[in-house]
């Protein structure tokens, strides 16, 4: 009567060690969606335009607005 609660409590055992496996393959899963999300070089690419367009905009006014430091009206 012994070996039967034992058996269970393996089987138990069993399925939750399997059921832990899943949940980290699970967030490995999720922790490399989000590395390839915030890869540095992927999202630069991805967003070279509009990037460039912001940076030509404050170099724009930048420059705009220190030359008329020096100029007169």
């Amino acid at each position: 009567m012994s070996a039967n609660p034992l058996d269970r409590l393996e089987i138990r055992a069993l399925q939750q060690r399997n059921q832990v496996h899943g949940t980290i393959d699970e967030l490995k899963g999720k922790v490399e969606e989000a590395k390839a999300k915030l890869d540095l070089k992927t999202n630069a690419r991805a967003h070279l335009l509009g990037a460039s367009l912001v940076v030509s905009a404050i170099g724009f006014v930048g420059g705009y607005g220190l030359a008329g430091l020096f100029t007169r009206r």
